[in-house]
């Protein structure tokens, strides 16, 4: 059997837990709606706690402040019937209390979620999600040398034990490098590399948005100009690929 990527990251065999969630622990203990408990039930074949990593188990200091609670992070691995409906899947399994790194597999591929939390103002027990990546998906029998590259930093070893704060973001750097990597070509990430991103995937929706509507326009002068609108987004998509480039 062809060894897991989250048993390839070296986490120490004191934290790994490799307990299966079961689908019914979420519907029964979240408050999902009746199309969140339908994904659940449809599109996933297991969710497995691989690894729970808290100070009792590895040298890395806890880390809270009024915003943030990083205490312990877990990393799970969910695996797929059907992959259509990632992202709100993803927004499901990130109703489990700790920071998360989400392995989402289907057969031989792929993809990440990461998400950072902060500690919820109404109630300091719970953490809400502020913002979530995913990787593409990665074909773990065809992955590129850059894919390999990104999931080899993903060791622990290559990351910082300072605290568990720090840790997190580490593995989100890697992640966020990766996700610029194709129009950088390597995983170098600099200062706005987040906020890069952020606003090329502004501008393709943008874009996407501007095509579809000259598609549907029938007016001559109204064309006219969105093709000229198109024509500046086009140019700005453009200008930020070339800064991540550096």
């Amino acid at each position: 059997m062809k060894k897991k990527l989250l048993d390839k990251l070296n986490i120490p065999l004191a934290c790994k837990i490799n307990r299966k969630l079961f689908k019914k622990q979420f519907i029964e203990n979240f408050s999902l709606n009746a199309n969140e408990k339908k994904i659940i039930s449809e599109d996933v074949e297991n969710i497995t706690l691989e690894y729970l990593l808290n100070k009792d188990k590895i040298n890395i200091a806890p880390f809270s402040d009024k915003e943030n609670d990083y205490s312990e992070i877990a990393f799970i691995r969910v695996e797929l019937l059907a992959p259509q409906r990632l992202k709100k899947l993803a927004n499901i399994i990130q109703n489990i209390p700790y920071p998360l790194i989400v392995v989402f597999a289907d057969e031989n591929k792929i993809c990440i979620n990461i998400s950072s939390k902060r500690i919820n103002k109404n109630d300091s027990s719970k953490l809400v999600v502020e913002e979530s990546f995913f990787t593409e998906w990665i074909d773990l029998d065809n992955s590129s040398k850059i894919e390999q590259e990104f999931l080899e930093s993903l060791e622990i070893k290559n990351h910082p034990f300072t605290n568990f704060f720090e840790f997190y973001n580490s593995y989100l750097d890697k992640l966020l490098a990766f996700n610029a990597s194709c129009y950088s070509g390597n995983l170098v990430q600099s200062e706005d590399t987040k906020e890069l991103l952020s606003e090329i995937q502004e501008i393709e929706t943008s874009i996407s948005e501007t095509v579809s509507k000259i598609k549907k326009e029938t007016d001559i002068r109204a064309k006219v100009n969105l093709n000229i609108e198109l024509k500046k987004l086009n140019e700005k998509l453009e200008n930020l690929k070339t800064k991540l480039q550096g």
